[in-house]
């Protein structure tokens, strides 16, 4: 390919104004480019039945755990009432893994999450209706 034909092929990145506030990008165009989704803050519609959350003001213990991991860190919430069967557990750790972007699992009556997630977790589970309490230093 000649220079003259790849010249021509060039989107232009200069102007005539030398100050920083002119971005080359502002001249392209963004025609035939997807939207970009919003991210989702509140409780999803599973959580959140007939108006009424699903916490029901149960209170949640929310811990960072590291000894015996291997130097991990490990958010834990412990207190689930009994009400909620296994089925709505899962449901809602799933939802909240989704929503946070990080792994999870129950272990025993334990939900444990990869990673120090305290705040987003208790703001998590204060949307779905429960009480949620940062335990622990």
């Amino acid at each position: 390919m000649s220079k003259e034909k790849r010249q021509k092929k060039k989107i232009a990145t200069t102007s005539q104004d030398s100050g920083l506030e002119n971005s080359p990008f502002l001249i392209l165009d963004a025609k035939g480019l997807p939207d970009v989704p919003t991210r989702q803050t509140t409780p999803s519609k599973a959580i959140v039945k007939a108006n009424t959350l699903l916490g029901q003001g149960e209170r949640l213990e929310i811990r960072r755990e590291k000894s015996g991991r291997g130097g991990k860190t490990v958010t834990t919430v412990l207190g689930f009432p009994s009400y909620l069967g296994e089925a709505k557990k899962s449901k809602m750790l799933k939802t909240l893994k989704s929503s946070l972007g990080t792994g999870g699992t129950w272990n025993g009556k334990v939900m444990e999450l990869q990673g120090d997630r305290r705040n987003e977790v208790f703001q998590w589970f204060k949307e779905t209706g429960f009480c949620p309490v940062l335990a622990g230093g």
